[in-house]
């Protein structure tokens, strides 16, 4: 890879994380401060800033460990729609109360964003075991979707342990964790089952492409 190459392909993931946390940061300066007042009542503020800066950490975490890596914009896009997702969750208002709050097709709609960030939580990982040469078999697909699991699970913990510290907290109970855990899984796997059958026509040259070491090329998987 040519040193122009690579200073562009950080820039345009510099950029993705600096426009979100630029957008993250004013929502709450500007917006979600306040809406959280109204609506969980300045008793709990706790719970909002301890929520701002996991997700605060979180970015700068991720972008300090996958700044250097090579993404397709369609996962970035996908990432920046999960976001979007989450922010309207909050801000919209739907029969007077959170679009968060909303059923749709009779699921809630914190649902829906956990199937979409789990889908491109998987994405991300597919491409983490490309980089890494290691080939997405069968068994590996299953990893991912464990994968996406696993750090479904920490948001869980983080939102078990706001439960435990901040009393008359807004966290679900047992069903609604259980419920994210299986949107989580449904979302992770989905993005398996749409790449094996988005690589099926090409299923000859991809197996093709890996050694005997069971590499593959990283630019062996196309779009995903």
């Amino acid at each position: 890879m040519s040193g122009i190459t690579a200073a562009t392909l950080v820039k345009k993931i510099d950029w993705f994380v600096l426009t979100n946390l630029g957008l993250f940061l004013g929502l709450c300066v500007f917006r979600y401060y306040a809406r959280f007042i109204e609506y969980r009542g300045a008793e709990h503020i706790a719970e909002f800033f301890i929520y701002a800066m996991l997700i605060f950490l979180g970015i700068l975490v991720l972008w300090a460990v996958f700044r250097h890596y090579d993404f397709n914009p369609l996962m970035l896009l996908l990432l920046q729609i999960g976001i979007l997702m989450h922010f309207a969750g909050a801000f919209v208002q739907v029969d007077a109360a959170r679009l968060y709050d909303a059923y749709l097709l009779g699921i809630r709609y914190d649902k829906y964003v956990h199937f979409v960030n789990a889908f491109s939580a998987g994405f991300l990982i597919s491409r983490l075991f490309t980089i890494q040469h290691i080939a997405i078999t069968k068994v590996n697909s299953v990893f991912i979707v464990l994968v996406v699991l696993g750090l479904g699970s920490l948001v869980e913990i983080a939102e078990y342990l706001v439960m435990l510290t901040i009393p008359n907290n807004g966290v679900g109970g047992y069903d609604n964790n259980m419920q994210d855990l299986i949107s989580n899984l449904f979302g992770a796997s989905a993005f398996v089952i749409l790449r094996r059958f988005a690589l099926a026509p090409n299923a000859y040259l991809s197996a093709s492409s890996i050694g005997k070491s069971g590499r593959r090329s990283p630019k062996s998987s196309g779009l995903f």
